[in-house]
Formats: structure tokens, sequence, C-alpha cells
């Protein structure tokens, strides 16, 4: 007789016998008892990766809005430096030109009402532009007991003049100072450029 190749488990009722032990009671228990702790376990552990994990979401989430807040903030920190800068160097290029004239006056009438506090008495010559001359000898004539000749200067603008007290100068020169400003909101606009790219 051959011997067939191929053995085929049988599943016939019959041939299955259990080939497991009976448990006993004790034994019944202590299995519950180990699957419960192992379950309760896991659930516990299952617990904990959800709250880790929903702590990171909310961690990121948080970071998240700082970001928007942080960046609102830096765009509208620019956007009001940008508006100043404008604002500043409108008002030196628009209103402070217009302004020259009365605050040359104003200027170079605080200067000579403190020369006459110091009871200063010796001769004061005044240059100007010639357009000017008329309004500063009127000015001139407002201050007493001083002797002050108004000198045509005919390099000189309508924000220009220069004080001359025997050997000494003193040149006010608002033109100067409007080209500074000028050079300062420049000088500041191109660094805020640099910096915001």
């Amino acid at each position: 007789m051959t011997r067939p190749m191929l053995n085929l488990e049988s599943f016939d009722a019959a041939d299955m016998a259990p080939n497991w032990a009976a448990l006993a009671p004790q034994d019944a228990d202590s299995l519950r008892a180990r699957a419960f702790e192992d379950g309760y376990g896991a659930g516990w552990t299952d617990a904990l990766e959800q709250m880790r994990n929903e702590d990171a979401l909310r961690r990121v989430a948080s970071e998240e809005a700082l970001q928007a807040v942080a960046f609102g903030f830096q765009e509208a920190k620019h956007g009001l430096e940008s508006c100043f800068m404008d604002l500043a160097s409108q008002l030196v290029a628009t209103l402070l030109p217009e302004l020259r004239p009365v605050a040359l006056r104003q200027h170079l009438a605080q200067e000579l009402r403190t020369l006459a506090a110091r009871h200063f008495r010796g001769r004061l010559e005044i240059l100007c532009a010639p357009t000017s001359v008329t309004t500063i000898s009127n000015l001139v004539q407002a201050i007493p007991d001083m002797e002050i000749a108004v000198v045509q200067e005919p390099s000189f603008t309508e924000a220009q003049v220069l004080i001359r007290v025997d050997q000494t100068d003193r040149r006010i020169d608002l033109d100067r100072v409007i080209a500074a400003l000028n050079d300062a909101l420049g000088d500041t606009l191109e660094q805020k450029d640099t910096v915001y790219g």
C-alpha cells in the first residue's frame, strides 16, 4: 500500500476531543481579574494618550494664535510707523516752508530781546534776503535803545538771517533745519524699508 503524500486534518466530531483541561473556579476568578486589570490599564493608557494628543493640539492651536496676534501686531506697528513717517514728511515738505517767514521773525525777535535783556550797547548788523528787508526793519524798530543796521544779502533766502555783533556771527537758517529734517526722515524711511524688506 502506498502512503498518501498529503495528510489532511479531519474535522469529524467524533475525532475532536477537547485538549484543554477544565479550569478551577479560583483560576477562572484569577484569569478574570487579570483580564480586568489588563483592560483597565489599557483604558487608562488610551485615556492618557488621548489627553496628551488633546494637550498637544491645544498647545499647537495656542502657538498659532499667538503667532497670528504677534504678526498682526507687527503689521499694525509697521502700518502706524509708515503713516506717521508719511505725515511727518508731508508736514516738513508742505507746512514748514510756509511757516518759515513767521518762524524766522519770531526767532529773530527772541534773539534781539535776549541781547536787549543783557543791555547790549554795541553795533549790530542783521543780514537778510532783499525781500525780507522791510519786514525785518519793522521788527527792529520795535526794539528800542539798540543800534541795529539791516543789510541786504542777495545770497540769502527768506528763511535765512545772520546777526553780526562786533566780530561774532549768529546765523539763523531755517532752510538748513528743514533740509536736516528731510534728510532725517529719508534716512528713517530707508532704514524701515531695509528692516521690513
